[in-house]
Protein backbone atom coordinates (compact mmCIF):
# COMPACT_ATOMS: atom_id res chain seq x y z
CA UNK A 1 0.00 0.00 0.00
CA UNK A 2 1.44 3.54 -0.71
CA UNK A 3 0.93 6.59 1.20
CA UNK A 4 1.28 10.38 0.78
CA UNK A 5 3.45 12.48 2.58
CA UNK A 6 1.01 14.22 4.10
CA UNK A 7 -0.97 11.09 4.94
CA UNK A 8 2.55 10.26 6.77
CA UNK A 9 2.91 13.92 8.78
CA UNK A 10 -0.82 13.65 9.78
CA UNK A 11 -0.10 9.95 11.24
CA UNK A 12 3.61 11.22 12.87
CA UNK A 13 1.70 14.19 14.69
CA UNK A 14 -0.78 11.86 16.10
CA UNK A 15 2.13 9.38 17.38
CA UNK A 16 4.32 12.30 18.43
CA UNK A 17 1.14 13.96 20.84
CA UNK A 18 0.43 10.59 22.29
CA UNK A 19 4.13 10.96 23.27
CA UNK A 20 5.89 8.35 20.78
CA UNK A 21 8.18 10.78 19.81
CA UNK A 22 11.79 9.11 19.82
CA UNK A 23 12.46 5.93 17.64
CA UNK A 24 12.52 3.81 20.54
CA UNK A 25 8.74 4.17 22.26
CA UNK A 26 7.94 4.11 18.34
CA UNK A 27 9.77 0.85 18.16
CA UNK A 28 8.27 -0.50 21.57
CA UNK A 29 4.80 0.59 20.52
CA UNK A 30 2.29 -1.92 20.89
CA UNK A 31 -0.77 -2.83 19.28
CA UNK A 32 -2.71 -2.12 23.00
CA UNK A 33 -0.42 1.32 22.32
CA UNK A 34 -2.75 2.36 19.34
CA UNK A 35 -5.86 3.02 21.76
CA UNK A 36 -3.76 5.94 23.20
CA UNK A 37 -3.54 7.66 19.82
CA UNK A 38 -6.84 10.15 19.91
CA UNK A 39 -9.05 9.62 16.47
CA UNK A 40 -6.12 6.76 14.96
CA UNK A 41 -7.97 5.96 11.23
CA UNK A 42 -6.88 1.91 10.24
CA UNK A 43 -4.95 3.50 7.01
CA UNK A 44 -3.16 5.14 10.04
CA UNK A 45 -2.33 2.27 12.22
CA UNK A 46 -0.63 0.33 9.20
CA UNK A 47 1.17 3.28 8.05
CA UNK A 48 2.77 3.22 11.75
CA UNK A 49 3.05 -0.69 11.04
CA UNK A 50 5.24 0.34 7.86
CA UNK A 51 7.22 3.48 9.67
CA UNK A 52 8.27 0.25 12.84
CA UNK A 53 9.70 -1.67 9.59
CA UNK A 54 11.53 1.56 8.26
CA UNK A 55 12.89 2.46 11.21
CA UNK A 56 14.22 -1.13 12.14
CA UNK A 57 15.91 -1.36 9.12
CA UNK A 58 16.91 2.43 9.15
CA UNK A 59 15.31 3.22 5.99
CA UNK A 60 13.19 6.08 6.92
CA UNK A 61 14.01 8.45 4.24
CA UNK A 62 12.59 5.84 1.57
CA UNK A 63 9.47 5.42 3.57
CA UNK A 64 8.89 9.28 3.85
CA UNK A 65 9.24 9.32 0.31
CA UNK A 66 7.31 6.16 -0.76
CA UNK A 67 10.31 4.59 -2.06
CA UNK A 68 10.08 1.23 0.05
CA UNK A 69 9.31 -0.88 -2.15
CA UNK A 70 6.04 -1.50 -1.79
CA UNK A 71 6.78 -1.48 1.98
CA UNK A 72 8.37 -4.87 1.69
CA UNK A 73 11.37 -3.18 3.31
Amino acid sequence: MEYNFNQISKTLEKIFSSGFNTERKILAMKLEDLDKITNLQAQEALIIVNLKKAIKNKKIIEFLSGNDASNGL
